[in-house]
């Protein structure tokens, strides 16, 4: 044989994992919170249009084509007649009725995947409650609507107005101006005048301070808007910021003129009287619906985990398809597309199924975890790891990822993150397992109880840890303060 041939005819054996397509459709609804899993099965839905949800379904009510004289049937199809001949039963009937016994083989609920037609979903508490929730979540105002609101109700020429409307557009979330007149004018178009009188229009809309293009333009607004921007005052703002953040009241005062305690006092009024984000309580006022994924309830000495299904969709197919079944006058390209669509819904209901296990089952390990954080507080919480529970339960640590992510539940010691329970941590002296947040509520605690004129250093931090068997470095007690958003002791040092 000729070598070139063989070497051509050689073949390369290799392993490949090719993930099924309920498989990836399980994945993305583990990974999904609960108010979006409707939209992680979204592409089945497209493809399988029987399907629907409770809330869709009083969109059908009974409008289902009738198979009469008057309807348009395909490639000149005579309509089939109710009083039409025995035989023209299709003769693979147990042949449908074998796959339709399949499809639902270990299906506990079949009634649930069947919608009775021209009737309400079925009344309960649960849907009650799931309704008010919906109902109740105020519609979100931006922060752009509420200023093209106040410009609304201005007296001004058509050119400002324009240009204002896209000074409003590009104001941040913090409320601060992100561009420069300039770039307004050659956006709208129109002069550069115009576009700074449309800047300084919208800068008198409310909330004060908004339209800003740094921090201390957006200081001197709110001060002058108060009625308290003084010439010391717009002095400490113009040029003692910086000193001002790290505390350093001393050199101000020298530079200024004044003591200490005068220094103190205009930071008291500027912290009084501003915001250096004039916009975040428009954002803060926003609801933030966090709904749970199950619920830790003390049960004597223990703790036990109960699913939460009130949020969860409900996919169902309308009863009068199912009906079409179970009709020996249905023709078999209609039986193949229900059966077809059906089986969708099995996956969908397995999937979901399988979401609920996998969560509940991390829930009560949490649970068993954690029994003296819900009993005693934060500073009990317990160490733990996505890999110490994916080896407990048997999966991989990603499919523990994507459980959590996102995912909250309700506890006797409140709401949380499945997250904030997953830590890093430290074994003490006497052998006991202490976590990262532990360390971080000891840290905020000493820092509330120190001395403001002598503010406690990360070093004593961390030597008084180490006193109490915790051996911390000095730098991860600097990088847990900064995570806690508390500045350094000379940041926080008072002065009297």
């Amino acid at each position: 044989m000729d070598q070139n041939l063989a070497q051509g005819a050689s073949q390369n054996l290799e392993q490949t994992h090719i993930l099924s397509p309920q498989h990836l459709q399980a994945l993305k609804a583990l990974q999904a919170p609960v108010m979006e899993l409707s939209g992680s099965f979204a592409d089945v839905l497209a493809e399988n249009p029987l399907i629907t949800t409770e809330d869709d379904e009083a969109e059908y009510g009974d409008e289902v084509p009738e198979q009469d004289a008057e309807a348009d049937y395909e490639d000149g199809q005579e309509p089939r007649l109710d009083d039409a001949p025995v035989e023209s039963m299709d003769e693979n009937r147990l042949d449908y009725d074998e796959e339709l016994a399949r499809i639902l083989e270990g299906d506990d609920d079949w009634a649930s995947v069947r919608q009775e037609d021209g009737g309400d979903a079925p009344d309960s508490e649960a849907e009650k409650r799931r309704e008010y929730m919906f109902n109740s979540v105020a519609q979100e105002v931006s922060l752009q609507e509420i200023l093209m609101e106040q410009l609304s109700t201005e007296d001004c020429a058509p050119g400002v107005r324009r240009a204002a409307e896209e000074v409003i557009g590009n104001i941040d979330d913090d409320g601060f101006f992100r561009s420069v007149p300039a770039e307004i004018a050659q956006a709208v178009p129109c002069p550069l005048e115009t576009a700074e009188a449309a800047l300084r229009l919208v800068q008198t809309f409310d909330p004060p301070g908004i339209g800003a293009r740094d921090l201390t333009e957006c200081l001197l607004i709110q001060l002058e808007r108060a009625g308290k921007k003084t010439a010391r005052m717009t002095e400490f703002v113009t040029r003692h910021l910086d000193d001002l953040e790290h505390n350093r009241l001393p050199k101000i005062a020298k530079d200024m003129g004044v003591t200490v305690q005068d220094v103190k006092d205009m930071a008291d009024e500027l912290r009084r009287t501003c915001d250096p984000r004039p916009a975040a309580s428009i954002a803060q006022s926003r609801t933030e619906y966090c709904p749970v994924e199950v619920t830790v309830e003390r049960s004597g000495d223990e703790y036990t985990v109960r699913p939460n299904r009130e949020n969860e969709p409900r996919f169902l197919i309308p009863n009068r398809y199912m009906k079409m079944l179970d009709d020996p006058l249905t023709d078999k390209e209609t039986r193949d597309y229900i059966l077809k669509n059906l089986k969708s819904l099995m996956d969908i209901r397995k999937a979901l199924a399988d979401r609920e296990s996998t969560i509940v089952r991390i829930a009560r390990i949490i649970a068993d975890q954690q029994h003296d954080f819900f009993d005693k507080g934060p500073e009990h919480l317990r160490p733990m790891t996505m890999r110490d529970v994916a080896d407990r339960l048997g999966l991989h640590e990603t499919t523990v990822s994507r459980a959590i992510a996102n995912k909250y539940m309700a506890t006797p010691a409140g709401t949380f993150k499945f997250r904030d329970f997953f830590t890093g941590g430290y074994q003490n002296t006497d052998g006991e397992d202490v976590s990262s947040s532990a360390v971080k509520e000891y840290i905020r605690e000493a820092v509330k109880n120190e001395n403001p004129a002598h503010p406690l250093s990360d070093q004593k931090i961390a030597e008084d840890l180490k006193k109490k068997g915790l051996d911390v470095a000095r730098r991860t007690v600097a990088k847990y303060r900064e995570e806690l958003g508390i500045p350094s002791s000379q940041g926080r040092k008072q002065y009297t």
